[in-house]
């Protein structure tokens, strides 16, 4: 009776001791939340993340939960804590070590009813944290997905958000809403009429609207009809895309500004680094002619026409950098033209594949360049042209009158960076 007494006053004691440790922990608050280890990030961002707020009840199940969100996000390396009382008010101090190189910002691609402030204000509503990257690492872009599915919930908005995390930055679209171009314009276009723009852009561009593609086009597709026109600092503005209201197309209205900028002539090219053709001779390659459209094609052009002439004395590894000097008020344009000429090539051997064997000796016994002569990259056409135009006429014919295809002639370079030679390989591939 005696051992049951002692039992039942052992089990009364500890209910005791568990009841007043529960109150006590119940009564607590947090009243403060310090960090340590942040270098980058801040303490109201710790406080954000971690979902405690000052005036809580104080638990450690809490602040376990609290602890195992900033892990999670992806924000950090490491997470600690301890905590200090102080007549029922806490102090959580968390020990941090934030994640290295590890954020990547964050793009919303096809959004097109909201603006980035709006995106960004309804993600930071669920990720206080958001500041416009995310960590490449934890949950945090699970929760910007939630974030941005809510939000087109709330606007009855159809669609599912999508992610994706390429090599430089978190792509947020929204799949299975139709996102084809409707309309275009080019507010600023002058110049060019934005008639020629759309039908440029309509010919060549994706009409599936995509912000990327929205952005990166205009300077492939739209940019080299305004260097050809001489206005080589003609600029586009970031795309606007709004849903389409006209004309009974569902999909997107796209508005991309432009700044045509002026139509600079051309005055001179300056050349440096050339040792084996002279100034005029670079100059009468580029054909550029002073008071001329600075025309960015016919320049291109002119470049190529450098590189060949180079070619034909045996340096075929030219490394030319072209860098523009504008003079804005008289809207003139010079070029500061570094050559780097690279070795001297001389010619090694020469074969000649898929050939007849007849033809095959012919050929070689034509080929005059020989082994130890200065490389000349123009040679091998010019004789291709010259020596074998008949040879691949008959060739062409024989294949059709078998009903075969007519052969293609390749020619393979092949460079030896310590004999600095070029062993040529003329093919005639089926």
């Amino acid at each position: 009776m005696t051992t049951n007494r002692a039992g039942i006053l052992s089990t009364i004691c500890l209910s005791l001791l568990l009841a007043t440790a529960v109150f006590a922990q119940t009564g607590q608050k947090v009243a403060k939340i310090e960090t340590e280890g942040l270098q980058a990030l801040t303490t109201e961002t710790v406080i954000a993340t971690s979902g405690l707020k000052i005036g809580d009840t104080f638990s450690v199940e809490a602040i376990d939960a609290a602890a195992e969100r900033l892990l999670s996000s992806g924000l950090f390396k490491k997470v600690g804590y301890r905590t200090r009382n102080l007549s029922g008010n806490v102090t959580i101090t968390f020990q941090l070590e934030e994640a290295k190189g590890q954020l990547s910002p964050v793009v919303f691609d096809n959004f097109i009813w909201f603006t980035d402030e709006e995106l960004a204000a309804a993600i930071k509503r669920e990720v206080p944290s958001f500041n416009g990257s995310a960590p490449d690492i934890g949950n945090t872009n699970d929760e910007i997905k939630k974030a941005l599915q809510n939000l087109l919930a709330e606007h009855k908005l159809p669609g599912q958000v999508e992610y994706n995390l390429t090599e430089h930055e978190h792509l947020f679209r929204v799949a299975g809403v139709p996102m084809k171009i409707c309309t275009l314009h080019f507010p600023g276009a002058q110049s060019v009429p934005e008639e020629k723009l759309i039908e440029a852009t309509r010919s060549s561009m994706d009409l599936e609207y995509s912000r990327q593609s929205a952005q990166t086009f205009p300077k492939y597709g739209l940019y080299p009809i305004y260097r050809e026109r001489g206005q080589l600092r003609a600029s586009f503005g970031e795309p606007v895309a709004r849903p389409a209201t006209k004309d009974g197309c569902e999909g997107v209205d796209l508005t991309i500004p432009v700044n045509e900028g002026a139509i600079y002539s051309w005055v001179k090219a300056e050349w440096f680094g050339n040792q084996v053709l002279t100034a005029k001779e670079l100059d009468d390659a580029l054909g550029m002619k002073p008071g001329e459209v600075a025309n960015g094609k016919k320049f291109d052009t002119g470049l190529k026409e450098v590189q060949n002439a180079y070619g034909k004395h045996g340096h075929i590894q030219l490394r030319v950098n072209p860098t523009a000097e504008f003079d804005d008020g008289a809207s003139k344009v010079s070029f500061k033209i570094a050559i780097n000429e690279g070795p001297q090539y001389r010619m090694g051997t020469v074969e000649f594949k898929g050939f007849p064997a007849g033809d095959v000796a012919t050929l070689t016994k034509r080929w005059s360049l020989k082994s130890g002569d200065v490389y000349d990259r123009s040679y091998a056409g010019e004789f291709l042209r010259s020596n074998a135009g008949e040879m691949m006429s008959r060739i062409a014919q024989e294949r059709l009158s078998q009903r075969k295809p007519v052969p293609n002639l390749g020619l393979n370079e092949n460079l030896n960076d310590q004999t600095l030679t070029v062993n040529l390989v003329i093919e005639l591939k089926n």
